[in-house]
């Protein structure tokens, strides 16, 4: 008897892990890029100025995701000793990730528009629609987890360029619990309800942006 509740796992899977693959390869070559632009040749030495996904992959990040639907990747190293203005730079290339993301998710929507002018076949059609949406979720996805003011997500460079002179143990209170912060995010109700709608509210802006 077939399982088709396995099938269609199975088939939403074979779309949503290339699309991370693609999401996370931009996300980090982008962090990458902006250091070594601003100065910082760390990320490139380590190997991690390429779109190679393999590279780029953490193994739990990629399990959360087949899990939960919600993952990461590893983070690009930079050193802020090598930035001629290390705050502001640091943000620069913190923010370059998530930005990316978005740039990225704006693309398969603009594609999704567009899509249907081509003479494809409706299977065709609704297959590369798929991916597009799909796609263009998994990116945003990815750009506002990363927001978030926790290490090692790009958010937590946020947090320490603005807050760590006036609340030093505030900040390093997070830093030091901040996997059990994140596991919440994941575990509980609550949590995972408001990241999942924060997702759909920066989706539906810049799906607006398209229209």
């Amino acid at each position: 008897m077939i399982n088709y509740n396995l099938l269609d796992s199975l088939a939403s899977m074979a779309i949503m892990i290339p699309s991370f693959l693609i999401a996370l390869s931009v996300h980090e070559f982008s962090h990458a890029a902006m250091a070594y632009f601003l100065g910082d040749d760390t990320a490139k030495k380590q190997g991690r100025l390429t779109l190679n996904p393999l590279v780029h992959l953490d193994l739990f990040g990629f399990i959360f995701l087949v899990l939960f639907r919600i993952g990461w990747a590893k983070p690009v190293p930079f050193n802020t000793s090598n930035f001629k203005h290390p705050k502001l730079y640091a943000i620069l290339t913190a923010m370059a990730g998530p930005f990316s993301n978005f740039v990225l998710a704006y693309l398969f929507l603009i594609c999704m528009k567009f899509l249907p002018f081509f003479n494809l076949s409706i299977g065709v059609l609704k297959t590369f629609m798929q991916l597009f949406e799909i796609g263009a979720y998994i990116n945003v996805m990815l750009g506002v987890f990363n927001f978030l003011p926790f290490p090692p997500l790009d958010g937590s460079h946020l947090l320490f360029a603005f807050f760590y002179k006036k609340f030093p143990n505030f900040v390093m209170w997070l830093y030091h619990y901040s996997m059990y912060i994140l596991l919440a995010l994941f575990f509980l109700p609550q949590t995972r309800f408001f990241l999942v709608k924060m997702v759909l509210i920066v989706y539906s802006f810049i799906a607006k942006l398209v229209l």
